[in-house]
């Protein structure tokens, strides 16, 4: 029965964020998002809840997105709810119109929810969004990590995302709106069938008709979910074996230990050694993500080089070595100012001392050669080229990785460690929302 949520199920809902100090929601006007906003209120006006903070993102893909969003921001102001309204600003795609809009809508929660002291952002996707995402995957040919879908908490580098309806027929919510007056905002884009989870949203009643209904292919991504999570804790078994870190972000992998894992658990670490090291937010395609297994893990096979998704891959007498590709992707620059503390291309920390002179940036060190800087023995060139170095107005001053700087001055303090180590074996489950840096 599509009814409105009741208290007890919400309480039960919301129970892993109970003990929150606090939460914040993403609220964008429709149905789902103010069933959510209209759930969380009123469960957190019983004693020791957490602090509750709305956020809506005024995206100005449509017309009349200012109102909607202020409409939001009046509904949690009526409610005694703190409530920011983050703009997307600049120019907007052409192409890939869905994709970018999530990313950048996202971006802007995850760092508001930080801004305001969250540990958890919510959202709120429903049954039938888990269901869609299912069939937009298969239908893409994904294995059984995309096939996983959506899970109900994954970690973001300190905030979780947390999807509490995920169990919840959207009809419900849509009673539960409906029970409180509140009328929902339509986005026109939800739709539009360029987009394709609305042609796959379009779908789903006929599959139902044969059974292939909102809950059944929840299920298979719930089964999904679970197969994935046995094969990451392999994973970790094999990287905590198999897998070390040297000082100039160089991942070696023993070769042995590598040959003699399920093919799907290889596939599995090459995803999460590509991804760190190249920093890629996506894994390659299964085809060729096949193929490099397979060529690393044959008996037999020589020597030989090979790169995918920005990373080099050596495959050695004694094992396979990987480091950062140099020339095909861009490496950042980053403004090294006075107390800055981050991370460069996500594999190196950066601190920078407070008392550091200013006009200092940190790029790849690339071709440089200068005098004093030697060559380390067993250190690839291209990995040497990838490593982060100090430039002043752009001359070159320290390479702190290799405890070099102009003799003519004193070394610039900067403090570099690689933190590529603690990526591969704690993935970041949704690149998208890590923190910038």
């Amino acid at each position: 029965m599509n009814t409105a949520l009741h208290p007890s199920e919400v309480s039960a809902l919301l129970a892993p964020v109970a003990g929150a100090r606090c939460i914040a929601l993403a609220v964008s006007g429709g149905g789902d998002s103010l069933a959510l906003l209209l759930a969380v209120d009123r469960w957190r006006r019983e004693a020791g809840r957490p602090a509750v903070h709305v956020l809506t993102v005024d995206h100005g893909l449509a017309a009349g997105s200012a109102e909607v969003a202020a409409r939001v921001a009046a509904m949690a102001e009526d409610r005694g709810l703190a409530v920011r309204t983050l703009g997307w600003k600049g120019p907007k795609p052409v192409a890939a119109i869905e994709a970018e809009a999530r990313r950048a809508r996202y971006r802007l929660l995850a760092e508001a929810a930080r801004q305001a002291g969250a540990s958890h952002l919510l959202t709120a996707h429903s049954l039938e969004d888990q269901a869609e995402t299912f069939v937009m995957r298969l239908w893409r040919g994904s294995g059984v990590f995309g096939l996983a879908a959506m899970r109900a908490e994954t970690d973001l580098d300190g905030l979780v995302l947390f999807r509490p309806f995920l169990g919840v027929p959207r009809a419900r919510l849509a009673a539960t709106v409906a029970a409180a007056g509140l009328a929902p905002h339509d986005d026109p884009m939800n739709a539009d069938p360029r987009f394709e989870r609305v042609r796959v949203r379009r779908l789903l009643p006929l599959l139902a008709r044969v059974g292939l209904t909102a809950t059944v292919l929840a299920a298979a991504a719930a089964r999904c979910a679970a197969l994935a999570s046995e094969v990451e804790d392999a994973v970790d078994r094999l990287v905590a074996d198999a897998v070390t870190v040297d000082a100039f972000a160089v991942v070696t992998v023993r070769k042995d230990a590598f040959a003699a894992a399920p093919e799907t658990v290889r596939e599995r670490l090459l995803v999460r050694l590509l991804q760190a090291i190249g920093g890629g937010d996506y894994p390659p395609r299964a085809e060729a993500l096949g193929a490099l297994s397979a060529v690393l893990s044959a008996a037999g096979q020589g020597a030989s080089r090979r790169t995918l998704a920005g990373v080099v891959i050596e495959r050695g007498s004694k094992g396979l070595r990987l480091w950062r590709e140099f020339g095909r992707h861009g490496l950042p620059v980053l403004d090294a100012r006075p107390g800055f503390v981050g991370t460069w291309d996500g594999r190196y920390t950066v601190s920078v001392p407070d008392r550091a002179p200013g006009g200092l940036t940190l790029g790849a060190l690339g071709i440089l050669r200068p005098v004093g800087l030697d060559r380390l023995p067993g250190l690839p060139a291209g990995a040497k080229a990838a490593l982060p170095a100090v430039f002043e107005a752009g001359r070159l001053v320290a390479v702190p990785a290799l405890g070099w700087s102009e003799r003519e001055r004193t070394p610039v303090d900067i403090v570099l460690r690689e933190c590529l180590a603690e990526r591969i074996a704690r993935p970041a489950r949704f690149p998208v929302l890590a923190p910038a840096g």
